[in-house]
């Protein structure tokens, strides 16, 4: 039976690490502080509208390269029909979603470094985000100005999707949202091998479309589903899957983080020998770029449980 998401008021880092974070469960959060003005379609416009963005399908397929202006242009405010009722838009639609991303690697691309640096100004970190005890951004990190990890403005017309995924790593991850609402529908870590089809095993690929048939039932029973509006923070925790329906012209933020309290998840993947997957390149691009030593998956395991140590030798003092 699908359970309605947690919808909570903005807690302490502490109470979020211990009640949700520790255990890995997903919630809602009320109570983003951000400036309403700028994070509309016409104050990004004001700011980023002529830059280039990364247009993508609804599993992570790069579909296009365009500016920010002529996405808003061409998907945003599409129809004159009820806010929030994807089914107006024109039968056979695929609604394209920009995901600008920080820097991922050393290429050259429509990175969305330069976007979200012009929008620091308008949001603050969640206040429930820990700053200390991160072993992914090393040293600590935060989402309004950081350039590592994963961090990107996502930019999504009424009707866009992301298919059903877990996020890379064993990373957790928060989508701040700033306006128009989604739907998101959680699977739990365990279900992952019911899920899956096909041979391919990456973060992103391989798992049934569960809204696949555009009837509007889901294929598979969610074990968790519910809204995230405007001023609302989602917390999709590590090896959760999760599959996302915008449902009005939106804008947010993501960001992808590992805390010392769920590193278990990133130690299991470098223990499942990474050196194949695309990830572990980028993990170690990330590293690097953080004045970390390059390291082989054994080394960082060794790492980070010397550092888990660390910490819990310094909590029990």
């Amino acid at each position: 039976m699908t359970t309605p998401l947690d919808v909570i008021d903005m807690p302490s880092p502490d109470e979020f690490v211990g009640r949700w974070l520790a255990p890995g469960r997903p919630v809602v959060v009320r109570g983003l502080s951000y400036d309403r003005e700028a994070w509309t379609a016409q104050g990004l416009r004001a700011r980023a509208g002529g830059l280039a963005t990364l247009v993508y399908g609804s599993l992570f397929d790069l579909e296009d390269i365009a500016t920010l202006d002529d996405y808003l242009d061409d998907w945003f405010a599409r129809g004159d029909g009820v806010p929030g009722d994807p089914g107006l838009l024109d039968p056979g639609d695929e609604v394209p979603y920009v995901r600008w991303y920080n820097r991922l690697r050393d290429v050259e691309a429509a990175w969305g470094d330069e976007a979200l640096a012009r929008m620091a100004d308008t949001w603050a970190a969640p206040a429930c985000l820990p700053r200390h005890d991160l072993v992914l951004p090393v040293g600590g990190g935060d989402p309004v100005s950081d350039r590592f990890p994963y961090r990107g403005l996502l930019v999504a017309a009424r009707g866009a999707r992301t298919r059903l995924h877990r996020d890379p790593f064993g990373t957790d991850a928060v989508v701040a949202q700033f306006a128009g609402v989604k739907e998101a529908v959680l699977y739990a870590p365990g279900r992952a091998a019911e899920l899956h089809l096909g041979d391919d095993t990456s973060s992103y690929g391989g798992f049934l479309d569960v809204r696949g048939d555009g009837s509007g039932r889901l294929a598979a029973e969610p074990d968790l589903r519910g809204l995230v509006h405007p001023g609302d923070l989602i917390y999709i925790p590590r090896g959760w899957l999760h599959d996302v329906l915008v449902l009005e012209d939106s804008l947010s933020v993501t960001w992808n983080f590992v805390h010392q309290a769920g590193s278990r998840e990133l130690i299991r993947y470098l223990q499942a020998g990474p050196e194949a997957d695309s990830e572990w390149e980028i993990l170690r691009w990330f590293r690097t770029q953080a004045g970390c030593p390059d390291l082989t998956p054994a080394e960082l395991v060794a790492e980070l449980r010397s550092a888990a140590a660390a910490a819990a030798a310094s909590a029990s003092r």
